[in-house]
């Protein structure tokens, strides 16, 4: 559907397809938000999981720092609190 470009946008119906795709946008960013909170946790669980492997580096002394910061990538875990 093209839009005649001699017909003056209605500022009322902009205004309401606006808010209407910034709803469908926070829909989309609370899914994708709970994706990745879904995904740390798989993150965690396989993390311990190689913890716990018998005769793991990060069993031992020297690696649990490393195993403590995260996914190795020397960024911080992600909270679960996003705003």
């Amino acid at each position: 559907m093209t839009r005649n470009a001699d017909r003056p946008t209605d500022p009322a119906a902009v205004t309401v397809s606006l808010a209407a795709e910034a709803a469908v946008l926070e829909g989309r960013l609370g899914v994708l938000r709970e994706a990745i909170d879904e995904v740390d946790a798989r993150i965690s669980a396989v993390s311990e999981r190689i913890r716990r492997l018998p005769g793991s580096v990060a069993a031992g002394g020297e690696g649990e720092t490393a195993a403590d910061e995260g996914s190795g990538t020397g960024l911080p875990p992600s909270s679960t609190g996003r705003p």
